[in-house]
Order: C-alpha cells, then sequence, then structure tokens
C-alpha cells in the first residue's frame, strides 16, 4: 500500500510540474498572439469536452466546450467557450451566446486537451489574416486607381479654367 501511495505522490508531483510549465507555455503563446494584434474572432468548431446532465425539468442538458481566440475585456485572448444546450430549446442552442473564460482561468484537463487544437486555430487565423491582407491590397488598389482618376479630372477642369482666363465681374 505505501509504494502505491509512494507511486501516487510521484506521479501527481510531475503531473503539477508540468502542467505549471504547460500554464507558462501557453501564457507565453497568449501574449504573443496578442502582440500580434490580430483583432479576428474564431472558435474552434470541433468541442474540447462533452456532457450531458438532466435538468430539474428531467430535460437533457448537453454543455460543450470550445477553445477559442475571442475578445475577453477588451484584448484578445485564447479562452474557453461553454455552450449550453437544453434538450427542449436545440433551435434556440445557436442564439445563446455562450460564457467564455480565459484559457489560462478554465479546468486543467480543458487547458491540457486545447493545446493539442493550437495548430489548427494558429492556422485558420493564419489564413483569415492572409485573406484580409489579400482583400486590403486588392481595395487599396482600387482606391489608388479611383484617387488618381479623380486627381486628373481635377486637372482638367482647372486647366480649362486657367484657359479661359478670368471670370468677368458680376458673372
Amino acid at each position: 500500500m505505501n509504494e502505491r501511495l509512494n507511486q501516487l505522490g510521484q506521479a501527481a508531483q510531475r503531473l503539477n510540474e508540468g502542467s505549471d510549465q504547460l500554464n507558462a507555455l501557453i501564457s507565453a503563446i497568449d501574449k504573443a498572439l496578442g502582440r500580434l494584434m490580430i483583432g479576428m474572432d474564431y472558435v474552434h468548431p470541433r468541442p474540447l469536452q462533452e456532457s450531458m446532465s438532466i435538468g430539474r425539468d428531467g430535460k437533457r442538458v448537453i454543455e460543450l466546450c470550445f477553445l477559442g481566440y475571442l475578445r475577453v475585456q477588451g484584448e484578445y485572448h485564447l479562452v474557453i467557450k461553454t455552450v449550453k444546450i437544453l434538450e427542449s430549446k436545440i433551435a434556440l442552442a445557436s442564439e445563446n451566446p455562450g460564457n467564455v473564460m480565459p484559457l489560462l482561468q478554465a479546468p486543467r484537463v480543458l487547458r491540457h486537451a486545447a493545446v493539442d487544437l493550437f495548430p489548427e486555430l494558429i492556422q485558420v487565423l493564419s489564413n483569415q489574416v492572409g485573406d484580409l491582407v489579400a482583400q486590403m491590397e486588392r481595395r487599396c488598389t482600387t482606391a489608388k486607381g479611383l484617387l488618381e482618376q479623380l486627381e486628373g479630372l481635377e486637372a482638367q477642369i482647372t486647366a480649362a479654367r486657367e484657359a479661359r482666363g478670368p471670370e468677368p465681374a458680376g458673372s
């Protein structure tokens, strides 16, 4: 029995040390994403965790937890978004925004599971930013072309006025 308790104690110590290291890495990743100032919402479509319980009314309540990158208290962070779906109100599930908490405040099991989805989250954010950059560059080209046309038109009007000379007083 003592041997098993020693093994449990050692395993618990390794778990806690590893969890502390993983939390520090998650924090560093979250801060690095924040410094990039991406400013885009994303919720991974696959839940990290799903649980089901029975409500007071005897109907099922399904709780889904998702990894996301969302605005929390005015800044973007890695988060856990929790959505509850009531069996009697499944149609309303998508209308409920759910609860959002910073990933570092989520339970350990969710923090650890979220790390497995980080590569996908980063890929999607990268794709979204790339798409926006392409759209912005196209729009800048359109706006620049329009500005050049307007400036050309303005120059033509100014040249025509100057060619006519001064307008007579009282006109």
